[in-house]
């Protein structure tokens, strides 16, 4: 019965719900003409975040660099096509909610292959891992879509970045944590297992975002990015899932063409199925450990400054 809700009832009622959200839009359409310029957009963003007193120096340089030549164009234009499709901010941080349990099912249903045959069964799952990464991709854009239609339609609120924080911090639970059930940390060959890492990793994650939210609290309201961002982890996590899908696609797809011919991946796709998800491990562990330091230090040192000026 177990088995029954996980494997049907669960993805189907995150994919309804999903449908119904978007359906539920329709009635609320509304124009994208004579909405704010993308460099108006990232000007606001840049006030929000502590940089008032340097805005123009701020946007030029966003514009050299990746955060301001792809993600903010891409989150500007994702909060236009949303506010089309008569989508309010918070249904899209619930659309991302559910996105993310829908990644969490996928990851451990496609680990359910991690402990089966490497080259007849283990690639018809680990190939889904591929999809998954897209997927995870598309929850790191409407991550920001949400506070893009806000920003647009100059409809902020405290409630809502508090509801999309929080939904944030879940989904970066449901991101690591689903790589455990599937033994997806575990390494036969060494009979050791790396899932304390996972949690490990998760508890860095809350320490950093929490010392941001604290000294925002506080009344450092100006912010500097460090390289444990949330979009660089999805990034990351991305990146290994597509090694561990196309490894696993190549097999298959061999496998189908000259199932003779399979053995040619023997050495490479082992180390994918045994090393990729830990590799993914220790390098969030050591990005988000130099960040919260970095972080740590940026934080007290200025606290320090407002209470000396104080």
């Amino acid at each position: 019965m177990i088995d029954f809700i996980f494997n049907i009832v669960f993805p189907l009622t995150l994919l309804g719900l999903i449908i119904i959200i978007l359906l539920s839009g329709l009635s609320n359409r509304k124009s994208v003409e004579n909405l704010m310029s993308l460099d108006e957009f990232i000007r606001d963003w840049l006030n929000d975040h502590g940089q008032s007193q340097r805005v123009e120096d701020q946007l030029q340089q966003m514009k050299r660099d990746p955060s301001g030549k792809i993600y903010m164009p891409i989150t500007y234009k994702g909060a236009k096509v949303s506010i089309k499709w008569g989508l309010s901010p918070n249904k899209v941080s619930v659309i991302n909610l559910l996105l993310s349990f829908l990644i969490f099912y996928s990851v451990i249903v496609a680990g359910r292959g991690q402990a089966l045959d490497l080259f007849t069964q283990q690639p018809a799952y680990g190939s889904w891992f591929f999809l998954i990464a897209l997927l995870v991709l598309f929850t790191g854009i409407i991550d920001g879509v949400d506070g893009g239609i806000a920003r647009l339609l100059k409809e902020k609120t405290k409630s809502g970045a508090w509801f999309d924080n929080v939904i944030d911090r879940v989904s970066d639970i449901l991101m690591l944590v689903c790589l455990v059930p599937g033994n997806l940390m575990f390494l036969p060959d060494f009979n050791l297992n790396f899932d304390w890492l996972v949690w490990t990793n998760i508890f860095i994650i809350f320490i950093y975002e929490y010392m941001r939210a604290r000294h925002q609290g506080l009344g450092l309201h100006e912010d500097k990015p460090y390289p444990g961002e949330r979009i660089t982890r999805i990034l990351i996590i991305a990146t290994f899932f597509v090694i561990y899908g196309i490894s696993s696609f190549s097999v298959f797809l061999t496998s189908l063409i000259d199932p003779s011919a399979v053995n040619i991946w023997a050495v490479s796709h082992l180390g994918v199925t045994s090393w990729t998800m830990l590799i993914l491990q220790i390098t969030l562990f050591a990005i988000m450990t130099f960040s919260s330091i970095q972080l740590a230090r940026y934080s007290f040192r200025n606290l320090k400054k407002m209470d000396k000026e104080n």
